[in-house]
């Protein structure tokens, strides 16, 4: 593909984009939702575009506008996801990490846009996060979700949110969900203001708030006294806390423990 024809269809996703973030400020809905559906007609590239679009009213769990190119990298028609709503995406995900979407990643993004939704900064937000999901032909990729919200309701929660999935499994290395919250600045770039990540080999593999802290100051070449004495708990706490993080990231050196750490940027 020629550098023009990739600016091109980059170009032609941006005008479906711009269409939906205008949804903010459109009274008649369901028409501008139409609007939206006809952009597919009139530039075909959408259809192969590595981004499938979505537009979600999350107080009706409805799925507003799915674009057709969820056949090509779901093997899912659109009209799967029009009828079945939040069912049949829920059920795309692997079964030990939608326990970590709905348990960790959705309550904290619930968390930042309601301390976000009288500032003016809700509709900055950008949540992204990495996660397994299924394929009609039974495979399981990664894929990155990114959510950002579209339209408000008259108390300024969340009303319309705008998803986008793209296939990251040629490029994701490892067997973490990352799990980024980042808002966007007057120059309209956006910076990350909050970052966690959650190892997705068995049940619970998420590293607490207290074993995160000891890995910050093992990292900075702390010991397990020294450790202890910072953070006013017992030298037995922290040997539990080590073997703890050891488990959960699979490793048996506090070496590795280190270098997993920082591939899951958590370091």
């Amino acid at each position: 593909m020629g550098v023009t024809n990739l600016q091109k269809r980059y170009t032609e996703l941006n005008v479906i984009n711009d269409e939906i973030a205008s949804l903010a400020n459109e009274p008649d809905i369901y028409y501008h939702i139409e609007k939206i559906k006809r952009l597919q007609e009139i530039y075909p590239h959408l259809k192969h575009s590595p981004n499938i679009i979505c537009v979600i009213d999350i107080l009706t769990q409805e799925y507003l506008f799915v674009s057709d190119n969820i056949l090509a990298i779901l093997g899912h028609e659109p009209s799967d996801i029009y009828k079945e709503g939040f069912r049949k995406t829920f059920s795309l995900f692997a079964p030990n990490q939608l326990k970590i979407i709905l348990d960790k990643i959705f309550p904290t993004m619930f968390k930042f846009f309601n301390q976000h939704k009288h500032s003016g900064t809700l509709m900055d937000l950008k949540i992204s996060f990495s996660a397994l999901m299924s394929h009609k032909d039974g495979s399981q990729r990664w894929y990155l979700n990114q959510i950002t919200v579209v339209r408000q309701n008259e108390d300024n929660n969340p009303h319309w949110l705008l998803k986008q999935v793209t296939d990251i499994h040629d490029f994701k290395n490892d067997n973490f969900i990352t799990f980024v919250i980042a808002q966007k600045n007057q120059d309209g770039i956006y910076h990350n203001i909050y970052k966690e990540s959650f190892l997705c080999d068995e049940e619970s593999t998420n590293l607490t708030e207290r074993e995160i802290e000891i890995l910050h100051l093992m990292s900075q070449g702390f010991s397990s006294r020294e450790i202890a004495d910072a953070l006013f708990i017992s030298l037995h706490t922290v040997y539990k806390h080590r073997k703890n993080m050891l488990k959960k990231m699979d490793v048996k050196r506090s070496g590795d423990l280190m270098k997993a750490a920082i591939k899951a940027g958590l370091l």
